[in-house]
């Protein structure tokens, strides 16, 4: 099962968690249901508001993206 992720250029908000939580829900469904899923999910690692604001904090995009990527698995495990 493949989910289109998020693209981690700041905090993550409801609006980003409401898609998550929507195929979460289905995987654990399928799972229950007996289905072998596997669940494959992908972060968006270059876009315009990830350079964006990697300029405004005066940063490489790759540090950027490296730390906001973190703050968003952090924050989806709980």
């Amino acid at each position: 099962m493949y989910a289109c992720g998020p693209t981690v250029y700041d905090y993550g908000h409801i609006g980003n968690f409401r898609t998550f939580i929507a195929v979460d829900l289905l995987y654990r469904f399928l799972r229950q249901s007996g289905y072998d899923v596997r669940y494959v999910m992908n972060i968006t690692d270059l876009d315009d508001k990830i350079i964006r604001n990697a300029a405004a904090m005066g940063s490489p995009s790759s540090s950027t993206l490296r730390n906001t990527s973190r703050r968003f698995w952090r924050t989806r495990r709980r």
